[in-house]
């Protein structure tokens, strides 16, 4: 079972950003640096059992690999989901699911998954794409700033989360931007942000996002090794802290 833990109230008719590992790992990307430039709070985490047993230790503070921030801009307010570790394919039904049902029973008005987009060569402006569930729902906005995905493969949390919203009638799109597949794209995840920046106002300057880009995949490579290296040694007793 996956279980959505939130400290305090749930703010009503909010906006969900998902940021989980992809492609150019833009989501992950995307969602860290809009929390951080806009100071959100951690309101809460997903656990999941499938998880090997890790806890994040950043400048002396305990993150979950599943985190949930609140930020509001304006009246509007925005909760992101994120993590900086692969999600296994066999739990991202269930965490989509847990994601779509958070969603319904707390009037939440759109999930909004960020991600990044493979194409045949490197890309050179990080072209940006969305598909939806409810294509008229969110034409008005994205319709002029993106072009709608016409063919294509989507999978994992994302998939998921458009066809487990769709059910509940929930509006749900992914926008994608086009990324290098073998490390972190800064390009393209400020790609994304400018795109929100568009549409729903969050106003966030992306001009340092590129730069870290680097310092976050040594981050981000360094915690996927230690998770490897947790549930390849789960089963053996030993040290039980990997620094």
């Amino acid at each position: 079972m996956v279980e959505i833990i939130f400290d305090g109230k749930i703010p009503k008719n909010s906006v969900i950003l998902e940021g989980f590992q992809g492609i150019g790992l833009v989501g992950t990307l995307a969602a860290e640096y809009i929390a951080e430039q806009k100071n959100a709070k951690v309101v809460g985490h997903v656990d999941v059992p499938e998880f090997p047993p890790i806890t994040l230790l950043v400048n002396g503070k305990i993150k979950t690999p599943i985190r949930i921030y609140h930020f509001k801009e304006g009246k509007q307010s925005f909760l992101i989901f994120v993590s900086e570790l692969p999600m296994p394919q066999k739990m991202a039904n269930s965490l989509a699911r847990s994601i779509v049902d958070f969603s319904k029973n707390n009037n939440i008005k759109e999930i909004i998954s960020l991600e990044g987009i493979a194409v045949p060569k490197e890309p050179v402006d990080s072209n940006t794409y969305w598909v939806s569930n409810k294509p008229k729902f969110f034409e008005k906005g994205f319709g002029k700033n993106a072009k709608a995905l016409q063919s294509g493969i989507i999978v994992g949390v994302s998939a998921s989360l458009l066809t487990q919203a769709k059910i509940q009638k929930i509006p749900c799109i992914v926008l994608m931007a086009e990324a290098h597949t073998n490390y972190p794209d800064g390009a393209a995840a400020s790609s994304i942000i400018k795109l929100l920046n568009k549409t729903h106002k969050i106003k966030v300057d992306v001009k340092n996002l590129e730069a870290q880009s680097e310092e976050f995949e040594k981050k981000i490579w360094n915690m996927i090794e230690k998770a490897k290296t947790l549930k390849n040694s789960s089963s053996k007793p030993g040290k039980t802290y990997i620094g």
